[in-house]
């Protein structure tokens, strides 16, 4: 009975030093959350840029070579791109900055309009004219201050790139010494179990990340066919933006709806509505096809999971914290299940575990899903 009470305390005080020591390491990560961004992205865009570099070196190219290789294929690649589009993107911002005073008070006129004849409360925008005013107040009561502070900030920003891309080419044209270092810190029975977990860590965020970018493209461009087809103005800059903002799951999306919105507004409200149906054909396609075909390999998180895990992140770190959050999540899921989870397995038989769901109610595959909706547009042909 003695024993069961100390080990009862034993285990209280093991809580309480593990609470403890968790809010010191979050206090000490927040006061040092520039170092951390700039490990964390090195460790994003290694894994990420690995993978063509391991497909590279199974052909019988060097690492170092195909570090290179890829390097230079990305730096093409976006010269191609903004060769291409940049002329005509870059119209399009310019038209929108120049125009964007014009269609917001014409969109809060239309929203007036709708209040009134609604018998609500005008005022729900506040009026454009005071907020350029307000903003061309604060610029010149302090321009030095503001040039000079925009300039540091310019600074530290690029700094922390140059040292982002330099850690980056290191650590993927010689990943093994990086490798073994971390390995070598663990028991030797156990250095095989680490590697197995490094392994299906760089697996699944290399998974993740193929499939967020063939999910952001696809919804990029099935946004951008429908402004185009409403008639909004700048339909590709949106659709691009769409695209780009699609990375940060929840938020995102409902950002990139806001702009094509205004802009409905200030030509005609029906268009707004328009506007409204494409965003919910795109996200239900986006959600029902595109992600259970790119993502059923990657990860599977809870919407619960994931709002606060860009709470938190969003908390320490800033916008640059929610594009970390999805891949950060999934690799501490990957964590939990492979060092605790398989052990608390392990320890027993759970006496009364979670009933299976019946067949019919299982969730489907992916093939499954779209076997259905394929299925379902061939009856809908046929019909007509």
């Amino acid at each position: 009975m003695t024993t069961t009470v100390e080990e009862q305390r034993r285990n209280i005080y093991i809580g309480i030093g593990l609470i403890f020591a968790l809010v010191l390491a979050t206090y000490f990560v927040y006061q040092i959350r520039a170092i951390v961004l700039v490990f964390l992205l090195t460790l994003l865009f290694s894994i990420i840029i690995s993978g063509p570099v391991d497909y590279l070196q199974r052909k019988g190219v060097g690492r170092a070579l195909g570090t290179l290789i890829v390097f230079g294929g990305l730096a093409l690649v976006l010269v191609v791109a903004g060769y291409s589009m940049g002329s005509v993107v870059e119209s399009q911002v310019q038209g929108l900055v120049e125009s964007a005073p014009t269609f917001l008070s014409e969109a809060q006129d239309r929203i007036g309009e709708l209040q009134s004849a609604l018998g609500l409360e005008s005022g729900l925008l506040p009026d454009p004219q005071q907020l350029f005013d307000s903003a061309r107040n604060l610029i010149s009561g302090g321009t030095f201050s503001t040039f000079v502070s925009v300039g540091a900030s310019v600074a530290n920003i690029f700094s922390f790139l140059v040292v982002i891309l330099i850690a980056t080419i290191f650590t993927v044209a010689w990943p093994a010494p990086l490798v073994n270092g971390f390995v070598v810190l663990w028991p030797a029975g156990r250095r095989e179990r680490v590697r197995e977990i490094l392994g299906e860590l760089y697996k699944t965020v290399q998974r993740w990340f193929l499939g967020q970018l063939t999910s952001m493209a696809m919804i990029g461009l099935l946004f951008t066919v429908a402004l185009f087809l409403i008639g909004i103005p700048f339909a590709l800059l949106l659709g691009i933006l769409s695209g780009l903002l699609a990375f940060i799951p929840f938020v995102g999306p409902f950002i990139s709806i806001i702009p094509p919105i205004l802009l409905a507004l200030a030509q005609d409200p029906i268009l707004a509505l328009w506007v409204l149906l494409a965003y919910a054909v795109v996200q239900f396609i986006e959600g029902n096809v595109i992600q259970p075909v790119v993502m059923s390999r990657a990860v599977s998180l809870h919407p619960t999971v994931i709002v606060f895990t860009l709470l938190i992140m969003g908390t320490l770190f800033g916008f640059v914290g929610l594009l970390l959050a999805i891949p950060l999540i999934a690799a501490l899921q990957v964590l939990v299940r492979e060092l605790w989870i398989e052990r608390m397995d392990s320890l027993g038989t759970d006496p009364d575990p979670p009933k299976e769901e019946a067949k019919d109610a299982s969730p489907e595959t992916p093939k499954q899903r779209v076997g259905r909706l394929r299925r379902a547009a061939e009856a809908l042909f046929r019909r007509s």
